[in-house]
């Protein structure tokens, strides 16, 4: 019987660090519950999946399998995520990572004959998988790493743009029986984004929005970075957009490492008061602008509030004259590499200014630290209404909704509603209330959502042996 024996399940992120840190939680959990492991990726990412395991006690049993990095004209060497294209300030780049990881399918199909899993479990960009998947006859899953909100709001759009041609007011409303009217676009949000549903130049030649949706309906079933008690109507939705299963593995949450040793960031932290200082923080691969960071960086100074900054790639001349000089003792801007999850998980950390990456969302939820929401890309404007207008753990900060820009007054009055204004204490209480949630008896409900995916995925196995 399938639930006698170990199931083995590949695993294959897209090349972004925002999606290899998710997969490889889910990894962990998969193989404590007594699932083989094999986790693909190229060469220069396994190799730093391989330190990310090293540091893990105790440390999982994870085959670590590599694919060939196909050379592509104008791809820099040694170039294999997005993260290594924003170290060179090449994000423009990302197409071209696209037509990279097209060029594995071959390859991909030949590893999958040698390995022969029971399952794949892949990502968003690589549509094709599944495709091959069902060639060998391995049921392939469309692992999920952003909200159930957003997924479904494409999702929706998605069907429409097969029947007419979007324009980007159509991206601000959201589609036919979608369970919230406050997830939504901005304008400004959904101009930028009609290009996925558009741009064909890219890989294959097909949309962003194309990928998306293939890889979830030729993929067997969904699973998502989610909860039911938190997104369950969004889950319900994303199922019946779909038609394929939608399975929630709970907010996955990895092992905090060691606190890094002389950490000037943390080292800061450690002389300010409790839960006074705003840690704001946009990820590796978000730019801002030399007028957004003006905005950003006045606006906590007007704020009052003590301010922990990590601009990475910013220069930090770039910043108004004479600011440092005003606000040295109060604030502190970094523009290096800094330990998020142990800034969050802070006793001094009251409160996240965030692009609204689900990853530092769900890092957020877990340390009780509410939000002040600044999305900039992608679907971070959806997971900012989610999270201030549903969850009700945060503050967006106003934008002009025709091109989407802020000031310092705005940066200012968002911080301090949540900091110290009456309304504040509400949305304190409430992202306590889920961290609690999340966190109770050592994050029973993640276990009891992988338990449950787990069974599905036995059951399924077990339907197949017996055809």
């Amino acid at each position: 019987m399938a639930d006698q024996r170990q199931l083995h399940v590949l695993m294959f992120p897209w090349l972004a660090h925002g999606h290899i840190t998710p997969f490889l939680e889910l990894a962990k959990s998969l193989q404590s519950h007594g699932l083989k492991i094999s986790f693909l990726s190229t060469p220069l990412n396994i190799e730093r999946i391989r330190h990310q395991i090293s540091e893990l006690q105790p440390s999982p049993e994870i085959d670590l399998v590599q694919l060939p990095m196909p050379a592509v004209a104008g791809l820099p060497t040694g170039v294999e995520s997005t993260s290594d294209l924003s170290k060179i300030g090449a994000l423009n780049l990302i197409p071209l990572l696209f037509k990279a990881l097209d060029l594995c399918e071959k390859p991909f199909e030949t590893l999958l004959k040698l390995l022969s899993p029971d399952f794949v479990i892949h990502d968003m960009v690589q549509y094709w998988a599944p495709r091959v998947a069902a060639k060998l006859g391995i049921p392939a899953i469309n692992f999920v790493v952003l909200t159930a909100a957003s997924m479904s709001f494409t999702a929706g759009h998605y069907r429409h743009r097969l029947q007419q041609i979007l324009k980007a007011e159509d991206l601000t409303v959201p589609p036919l029986g979608f369970p919230s009217s406050a997830v939504r676009r901005r304008l400004f949000e959904a101009r930028k984004t009609l290009f996925s549903y558009q741009n064909k130049q890219d890989g294959e030649g097909i949309t962003f929005m194309d990928r998306r949706a293939i890889a979830v309906e030729e993929s067997w079933a969904a699973a998502c970075n989610t909860d039911l008690e938190l997104e369950g109507k969004f889950a319900k939705y994303f199922e019946a957009s779909t038609g394929r299963p939608v399975f929630p593995v709970g907010i996955l949450m990895h092992d905090l490492p060691p606190r890094p040793v002389a950490d000037p960031c943390l080292a800061w932290l450690d002389q300010q008061p409790a839960r006074s200082v705003v840690f704001a923080s946009f990820g590796s691969e978000c730019a801002l602008t030399r007028h957004q960071v003006t905005a950003l960086v006045l606006g906590l100074e007007e704020s009052e509030i003590p301010f922990l900054c990590i601009l990475i790639g910013h220069d930090v001349a770039a910043l108004p004259p004479e600011f440092e000089a005003r606000t040295r003792g109060r604030g502190l801007v970094v523009t290096e590499w800094a330990p998020q999850v142990h800034i969050l998980g802070h006793p001094s950390t009251g409160a996240s200014l965030t692009h609204c990456g689900w990853t530092s969302i769900t890092e957020g939820l877990r340390f009780g630290v509410p939000f002040v929401a600044l999305p900039m890309q992608y679907d971070q404007g959806l997971n900012a209404r989610l999270i201030s207008e549903e969850f009700k753990v945060g503050e967006e900060v106003r934008r002009n909704e025709e091109d989407g820009s802020f000031t310092k007054e705005d940066i200012a009055r968002a911080v301090r509603v949540v900091m110290v204004e009456e309304e504040g204490n509400k949305i304190k209480s409430n992202v306590e209330e889920i961290s609690r949630f999340l966190t109770k008896d050592d994050c029973q409900v993640h276990r009891t959502n992988m338990h449950d995916f787990v069974s599905a995925l036995k059951q399924k196995a077990s339907k197949k042996q017996n055809i």
